[in-house]
């Protein structure tokens, strides 16, 4: 809902938490699939650096000292209407430091990109041959058994020729590993 009201971001910067992250290739996890399917690219701050997304952390920081004030909640129903009151006044009332005493809602803007669902076909590199991905988040190829990520299962990935000694292992635009054939293993680029 909120790519159709407010367009498509290029990237979405997130920490290395579910439902963001996994433990595969790339650290992809299901919504992060489904975000590439969607044009978007998963950004991910390093682990243990919460600062490299101030805004959204001091976001944080400032909903948890309000949720404090208030003592406990007798319902989720009382729980939402609080923090949809909270988000209002957050984003449209209270005036930021940062902003110049502006508030976020009127110096943001929606995204000219506009919501299609995610894409039923990758783009595929010229080539490239195409591997669909097991039920467990691996590839077969070769006799060998190769981990990716459960993200990517029955999900097709591509595989191309880097050099003599290795393939490139990509999923739309983003290279996920590459691939030794003399070591037959995975060399992650995450």
């Amino acid at each position: 809902r909120i790519f159709i009201e407010n367009g498509m971001p290029q990237l979405l910067r997130t920490d290395n938490g579910a439902p963001f992250a996994g433990h595969g290739v790339w650290g992809l996890s299901v919504m992060s699939v489904w975000l590439l399917k969607c044009g978007i690219i998963p950004e991910r701050i390093r682990p243990g650096k919460p600062t490299e997304n101030g805004r959204h952390e001091r976001m944080h920081r400032t909903m948890k000292e309000a949720l404090n004030q208030h003592c406990s909640f007798s319902s989720l129903e009382e729980q939402q209407q609080w923090f949809d009151r909270w988000r209002k006044e957050f984003n449209e009332i209270r005036p930021h430091k940062a902003l110049q005493g502006k508030t976020p809602a009127s110096v943001w803007k929606p995204s000219e990109r506009q919501f299609t669902g995610p894409r039923t076909e990758m783009p595929v590199p010229d080539n490239a041959r195409m591997l669909r991905v097991a039920q467990r988040g691996d590839l077969w190829f070769n006799s060998t058994r190769i981990f990716l990520s459960e993200a990517l299962r029955n999900e097709w990935v591509w595989m191309k020729p880097l050099n003599e000694q290795c393939d490139e292992i990509g999923f739309g635009e983003l290279i996920l590993a590459h691939y030794d054939r003399i070591n037959h293993r995975i060399l992650r680029l995450d």
